[in-house]
């Protein structure tokens, strides 16, 4: 940004909404400020997170514009039946949506770490839902209440391999018979001497983020820096966990709802349009469980 720029630039201010914009919240005006921040405190929190969004939204108009057309759709897909997936797939959108807002502002790991959360939420919605139908979403209140009946991941691949939803889905998978080193599996039924699948790779990409693993910490993001700063490249790594993520929770969400029908978006931008070339596992995925051919 040039400084010429900056008064022309409506990323440049600062606007406090009013309660009126909220769907859900308090609609008194807001109270005087009893404890307003210091501004140098102010600075040192929001300068260097400001810099990286500016700098951020300067080069990835397009993957951010993507973003929200997927995000919006799948707040739309939550529904109104209060099933199991009704009570993950609204907080897994908070997730989508704080993974962007931390990756615009140079937080990668913390973005990344976001959509294993997201990963989590879905994978049980849809877990309690195959098991249990109509008494699903007791159990997930259950669950995200008290942790009650809560699963590891590879227990939780293992129950959707042992399913008859997913073992179509994976019978259909194992007959395409192509070769690749990317996961030809969705949830692991494949012979050992293989890649690992779609659902077990992720979550181990993701897993390295939110424990901070060599190379994927804050400093690996930042070039070693103390950061935030923006690295194009650890933005994009974001993007693309993003699109693998909400591909892979359609999947999921379509085996715990069979009448469930991918947003005209996700079809567009997740599976044959997607600027991050799918894997054929995802390709293959979306072909069977929605009976579209890949453009």
């Amino acid at each position: 940004m040039t400084p010429n720029s900056e008064a022309t630039d409506f990323r440049v201010a600062r606007h406090r909404l009013p309660p009126d914009a909220f769907a859900l919240g308090p609609e008194e005006p807001d109270a005087a400020p009893e404890d307003l921040v210091e501004e140098q405190v102010w600075s040192w929190i929001v300068s260097l997170p400001d810099n990286v969004s500016l700098r951020t939204s300067d080069h990835h108009g397009s993957h951010l514009k993507a973003t929200h057309e997927l995000w919006t759709p799948w707040l739309e897909s939550v529904g109104e039946e209060q099933d199991s997936m009704y009570y993950v797939m609204s907080d897994a959108g908070d997730e989508y949506q704080a993974c962007v807002f931390n990756a615009l502002c140079g937080f990668y790991r913390v973005g990344a770490s976001c959509l294993r959360s997201v990963l989590e939420l879905t994978c049980h919605g849809a877990y309690f839902q195959l098991r249990s139908g109509s008494g699903a979403a007791k159990e997930v209140v259950a669950w995200k209440q008290r942790g009650k009946g809560g699963k590891k991941f590879k227990d939780l691949c293992k129950s959707f391999r042992d399913h008859p939803h997913a073992r179509r889905l994976e019978d259909h998978l194992c007959a395409q018979q192509y070769n690749s080193d990317l996961p030809w599996s969705v949830f692991g039924r494949i012979p050992p001497q293989r890649a690992s699948s779609w659902a077990e790779r992720l979550y181990g990409e993701l897993s390295n983020y939110a424990h901070s693993r060599p190379d994927h910490s804050s400093a690996g993001k930042w070039d070693g820096s103390n950061g935030p700063i923006y690295v194009r490249d650890s933005f994009g790594t974001v993007y693309t966990l993003y699109l693998d993520t909400m591909a892979l929770c359609y999947v999921l969400v379509k085996l715990a709802r069979p009448a469930f029908r991918l947003p005209r978006a996700a079809a567009r931008l997740l599976f044959p349009g997607s600027p991050v070339l799918p894997s054929k596992v995802a390709v293959y995925s979306y072909e069977f469980l929605w009976g579209k051919p890949i453009e």
